[in-house]
């Protein structure tokens, strides 16, 4: 590892809502890595399981005194952020990665709170961007996202574009689930769209990011997404519980293609039929699902005439 990359100052940036358990194993697995001088910055979207108190207890509202463990070494800094309300996924990695950035790190280690990092994941994302010749080459670097029996987690998948540098293949899109992001990628291309709230946001980031720099993904830095199914999601077999929250999706998914050209807006309407197609032939609740993706669609339509933030 370059000397560079050795002094560099990393944020791990973790987003959280009413999930303190999973959230206990996310700082856990970070307090556990191999490489120690980083911070760990947790956004709470205004939780009301007891997360909050956690936190207060944990680190406080400001920036903790790094613990001391036995034999001298010490654990990340922990630093809680409290939003006073939920601003879902988008809002706050839009809050969290711009506190990080105020207080100066070289690089933003992002991810949600059911993300479990192996030890050396951090490890391995440093000493790619070490092989790649320093964060001024990168836009990103992706990990391996498995689920909890190790297979490949479906919701997570990255788009590679056949090239590779240095064992390392080209991506073009990536997910919120271990990204770890230079400073200087983010002074480029500024933050996620906050108001995309869930679903998209880190779709239309990393599309935005490879636009403009080459990303990589990092087989050898795993990490475990441990959502409770490795089903994917797709509104014409999702439980009829998750529904409503498809709105997000199409709408979000919406502007992304209605902003990033005409082929993608194409892509956007073929999907569109093709999963109305598909509700009508094998789901439940037909009427209700369609609505959702029209609505969803609608709602995008009048976000695009809106200014937002990124």
């Amino acid at each position: 590892m370059t000397p560079k990359n050795m002094r560099a100052k990393i944020a791990a940036v973790v987003v959280t809502y009413n999930r303190l358990t999973l959230l206990k194993e996310n700082i856990n697995a970070l307090l556990s890595q191999s490489r120690r001088d980083f911070a760990i910055y947790v956004v709470d979207n205004h939780s009301t399981d007891g997360t909050v108190e956690y936190l207060r207890e944990t680190c406080g509202e400001t920036a903790a005194v790094p613990l001391e463990e036995p034999g001298g070494k010490k654990r990340p800094q922990v630093k809680a952020i409290f939003l006073e309300k939920n601003e879902g996924g988008a809002g706050g990695f839009y809050q969290g990665m711009q506190q990080a950035m105020k207080d100066g790190y070289d690089a933003l280690w992002i991810m949600d709170d059911d993300t479990l990092p192996e030890p050396d994941s951090l490890e391995k994302l440093l000493e790619a961007a070490d092989k790649l010749g320093g964060y001024e080459h990168i836009g990103y670097l992706a990990s391996h996202v498995v689920w909890t029996d190790g297979s490949p987690c479906r919701m997570n998948g990255t788009k590679k574009t056949g090239e590779s540098r240095e064992g390392y293949d080209r991506i073009t899109q990536g997910s919120f689930v271990s990204l770890l992001i230079p400073a200087d990628t983010v002074n480029l291309v500024g933050f996620p769209i906050r108001e995309y709230f869930i679903w998209g946001d880190d779709k239309e980031y990393t599309l935005r990011i490879s636009d403009r720099k080459p990303c990589y993904f990092v087989a050898d830095s795993r990490v475990i997404h441990k959502t409770a199914t490795n089903e994917g999601s797709s509104i014409s077999s999702d439980d009829s519980s998750r529904i409503d929250r498809y709105f997000y999706a199409y709408r979000n998914d919406y502007v992304t293609a209605r902003n990033r050209g005409a082929r993608d807006l194409l892509i956007y309407h073929l999907a569109f039929v093709l999963n109305i197609c598909r509700i009508l032939f094998k789901s439940d609740e037909k009427l209700r699902r369609i609505g959702v993706m029209q609505k969803g669609k609608k709602a995008g339509r009048i976000l695009c005439e809106q200014k937002i933030h990124s």
